[in-house]
């Protein structure tokens, strides 16, 4: 599945993980993999709570988007 496939797929409940920014390593910049549940669409991909006391916010785009798990409210 092409990552706009799956930017396309997600609807709000979906867990979806992306890449965000973990800092400067020795080899230079690093990622790492998170898991947010998508909110809503916005303008530049789909708005995800990371989790944490008041809901970190996270963007899920086609630059760092990883995978789609499926809410258990989808009714595809």
């Amino acid at each position: 599945m092409t990552k706009q496939a799956l930017l396309e797929s997600i609807h709000p409940g979906d867990r979806v993980r992306i890449l965000v920014h973990a800092g400067i390593g020795r080899n230079g910049p690093e990622t790492t993999v998170r898991t947010g549940r998508a909110v809503m669409r916005g303008p530049y991909g789909w708005v995800l709570n990371m989790g944490g006391a008041h809901g970190i916010p996270g963007v899920a785009t086609l630059e760092n988007i990883v995978s789609v798990m499926k809410g258990s409210n989808a009714n595809d």
